[in-house]
């Protein structure tokens, strides 16, 4: 098996362990993270340092690095590590949990996650170093770009688009044909009925904008 080393280690990296070792493709070495003491385990596995020490790991042969941790509401510093690892040499693998259910017409891009019971449809798209959490439905023809963050039970009806680096909160239903645009935030619970332009806020039922 391969080596891969976790970038972070709350609670997103104890759900990625969980789909690393149910897949048996790598083998997780440790995991890297400046808030959590040198020595501590996490679903098992050791915390080596901090983010300083991945230059060294690439040096030693690790060519696999997983962001292991997620967002509230801002993906920037998602954005900003899988960068920087890309920077350094290292591949981002796709984990797809073995109990999501994932057309095989769908595009999956580098270091996408997806969480058990979600469900991809026929003709989507999903953008590098984007979540789809936990029992979230991306249904037919949908475009999700980099860097997003689809919560758990999530609802994009069919032929939507959610743009880079947007963040769709838990429970959200987006309906048919909808644009969500870049870097903007849907509120948990929000029915979006109408497209929401670039870095807007939007929440409600039916969704209103609101100030960030």
């Amino acid at each position: 098996m391969q080596e891969i080393v976790l970038i972070g280690g709350g609670g997103h990296s104890k759900v990625l362990i969980e789909i690393i070792k149910l897949l048996k493709q790598y083998k997780i070495i440790g995991i890297l993270d400046s808030q959590i003491a040198i020595g501590t385990y996490i679903s098992g596995i050791a915390v080596l340092g901090k983010d300083d020490l991945m230059s060294n790991l690439y040096t030693k042969g690790v060519k696999n690095a997983c962001i292991a941790f997620g967002s509230i509401k801002d993906n920037s510093k998602r954005k900003n590590l899988y960068e920087k690892v890309k920077q350094f040499g290292f591949q981002v693998p796709s984990l797809l949990h073995p109990y999501s259910i994932i057309s095989k017409d769908t595009i999956i891009s580098e270091g996408v996650q997806v969480t058990a019971g979600a469900i991809i449809q026929k003709g989507s798209t999903i953008g590098s170093n984007s979540i789809i959490n936990t029992g979230a439905i991306i249904e037919h023809d949908c475009v999700i770009g980099k860097h997003v963050q689809v919560c758990p039970g999530v609802v994009i009806s069919g032929d939507c688009v959610i743009g880079d680096g947007a963040f769709i909160g838990a429970g959200v239903t987006i309906i048919q044909g909808i644009k969500i645009g870049n870097n903007s935030i849907v509120a948990a619970g929000a029915v979006v009925v109408e497209n929401v332009p670039d870095n807007t806020k939007v929440m409600g039922v039916p969704a209103r904008m609101v100030n960030k």
